[in-house]
């Protein structure tokens, strides 16, 4: 039973590697784009709220799996101190659309969709929907590319506006 597990194992791994089953992790266009978030700059400023949130994200951005005629989608991780200095995360999936050109670049909007973690006591409540730490989130964002460099403004509910600069990578 195990020699015919075996011989069927490398006798897939051969068809796969022949090219019968190949498919690309990586397609044309496909970019990883990084960004960086210093500050937010909130609506109703509190004392209570971080002087930094130093956010990092990481977006894969591809011509894959878009609608509503997006021109690409995102898969995307970012990490963060929210407005509470509490460590967070925001693991999301999203649209972006090319809007117009301005100034030798593109702007351009998308919105992500994700779950966000890290709202903990005794600030669990300034969230909505937050239960166990994790809360559901629907971010807008209108930005300008040009080249591999972008600036961003991310919605932050009714909250703030994040300010972010970035760089994409090609990945092939």
């Amino acid at each position: 039973m195990c020699s015919r597990a075996a011989t069927t194992c490398i006798g897939l791994a051969l068809i796969g590697h022949a090219g019968f089953a190949r498919s690309e992790w990586l397609a044309p266009g496909d970019h990883l784009r990084v960004t960086f978030g210093p500050k937010v700059i909130h609506f109703n400023p509190s004392p209570e709220h971080a002087a930094h949130n130093n956010l990092v994200s990481a977006e894969f951005l591809t011509k894959r799996w878009t609608f509503w005629r997006a021109d690409r989608s995102i898969i995307g991780f970012a990490m963060f101190d929210n407005s509470f200095g509490q460590f967070s995360q925001y693991l999301n999936f999203g649209q972006e659309w090319d809007l117009w050109p301005v100034a030798g670049g593109n702007v351009f909007g998308n919105v992500t969709v994700g779950l966000i973690h890290g709202y903990k006591e005794p600030y669990e409540d300034k969230i909505p929907f937050n239960k166990y730490g994790i809360a559901p989130g629907i971010l807008p964002t209108l930005g300008w590319r040009r080249g591999h460099f972008s600036l961003t403004a991310t919605l932050l509910g009714f909250n703030g506006l994040l300010v972010g600069a970035g760089w994409s990578f090609d990945l092939r």
